[in-house]
């Protein structure tokens, strides 16, 4: 996969928890946390894609730096050929002489544009690779955390649903009992309580729902903000390999002899 075919963004995550008696619905919970993991293989296949990337841009390199030593052995053929410039004319020996400072500033140019470009070329791959790595780095975490906090709060839940369960279960064993030792004529009263309880009880559980609820929330904004960073940073990654391919471009440009410097026909002497 190309840079162009990077995707824009992640598959939204599931936020819209069912609400279940106590608690969130389970199998929700865990649903969330399976689509998480896809967004991380996603993402893992992203930086496949941008590794495989800066591999073929090394490659680009590595034909520059042939090309630059196929130009530094014409221009060392055409400086290292001996010549008696005492036994040519003057106009010949200006012309070897011109020939030998071009020869010399196309050495000079092709070496300070390969040193440049390999310098440049390294310095942005080393770049973002790290940079890429670190992004999964945080993905992975970022998950990790998500699904640690997730599974965390429902057993929370199904605790605090066991407890308020068994706390029901024996106040009502309680207000029953009572209820059956008490005067016929504490009847009501006894009713009355037995609502009265019950409904804090109900109350209590609601409370605590309600705060598991506002708890779950906040862990889904968290991991929403974090994913949406690490979907910034990866356009700033695939924004980054343009760059560099640009700069591949420029620096094979800068490779090309200008007319002005190819290669001088010299005519053939003849002996007299």
């Amino acid at each position: 996969m190309t840079t162009g075919e990077v995707r824009e963004e992640l598959l939204p995550l599931r936020v819209d928890f069912d609400r279940a008696w106590r608690g969130y619905d389970r199998a929700q919970v865990q649903g969330y946390v399976r689509e998480a993991e896809t967004g991380t293989r996603l993402l893992a296949a992203d930086r496949d894609a941008a590794v495989a990337r800066a591999e073929d841009l090394a490659r680009q390199l590595e034909e520059a730096r042939e090309q630059v030593r196929e130009l530094r052995a014409k221009v060392d053929r055409i400086s290292g050929s001996p010549v008696d410039v005492e036994a040519l004319e003057e106009r010949l020996r200006r012309r070897v002489e011109l020939a030998h400072r071009q020869a010399e500033e196309i050495t000079a140019r092709a070496r300070a544009a390969a040193e440049r470009t390999w310098a440049d070329a390294d310095r942005a791959a080393a770049s973002l690779r790290e940079q890429w790595e670190r992004l999964v780095g945080e993905q992975h975490e970022a998950t990790r955390a998500t699904r640690e906090e997730a599974e965390a709060a429902a057993r929370e839940a199904a605790e605090q649903r066991r407890e308020l369960d068994e706390q029901s279960a024996l106040l009502r064993a309680q207000v029953e009992s009572d209820f059956t030792e008490a005067m016929r004529a504490r009847r009501g009263e006894a009713l009355a309580a037995l609502a009265r309880r019950d409904a804090e009880s109900r109350a209590e559980a609601e409370r605590l729902v309600a705060e598991a609820a506002e708890h779950a929330a906040a862990i889904v904004a968290e991991a929403e903000r974090r994913v949406a960073e690490l979907k910034a940073g990866r356009q700033r990654v695939a924004e980054q390999l343009l760059v560099a391919q640009r700069m591949l471009s420029d620096a094979q440009d800068e490779l090309e002899p200008l007319p002005e410097e190819q290669e001088p026909q010299v005519p053939h002497l003849v002996a007299v």
